[in-house]
């Protein structure tokens, strides 16, 4: 790589440091991939991450709609499945949960309430995306679009 300093380092910030020389990006990302692929022709990565690397990602399509995960519940049943010893562990666990109660319930309530917020922006962005893709949207211009249009004049 070349004679920088990182930014925030002591020669970067001294007048006449190179920060100010402009960086190329692209010569640094080229830099990067080349020391990445001769790792990976030498064997320096195990197999299983380059697996793991190349295996294409697709989203839980079996998770069901997202309404189904909008509420964060502050507790779970509790149930141990060891014979002598598991209804003492239940009992310690309720205890501690209503010692900290106070302070977990009002964090699932702030996140139950940012996931609705969230999941309505969802489903209006669903809408005006259906509103843009419909045939007779390029009829019927979108106020919104036409106020950027107006602005940009």
């Amino acid at each position: 790589m070349s004679d920088a300093a990182p930014p925030g380092s002591d020669r970067a910030s001294r007048p006449g440091g190179t920060q100010a020389q402009a960086l190329d990006v692209e010569a640094i990302v080229a830099e990067l991939q080349g020391e990445v692929a001769r790792k990976r022709a030498t064997g320096a990565y195990p197999a299983s991450v380059i697996a793991l690397l190349e295996t294409p990602f697709h989203p839980d399509e079996d998770a069901g709609p997202p309404e189904v995960f909008v509420q964060v519940e502050s507790a779970r049943p509790l149930r141990s499945t060891r014979p002598v010893v598991g209804g003492a562990t239940v009992l310690c666990k309720r205890v501690v949960r209503r010692l900290l109660s106070w302070y977990i319930a009002p964090i699932a309530r702030d996140q139950t309430r940012f996931n609705l917020a969230i999941l309505r922006e969802l489903r209006a962005l669903e809408e005006r995306v259906a509103r843009l893709e419909s045939p007779s949207a390029s009829a019927v211009p979108d106020p919104d679009t036409e106020a950027l249009h107006k602005e940009g004049s």
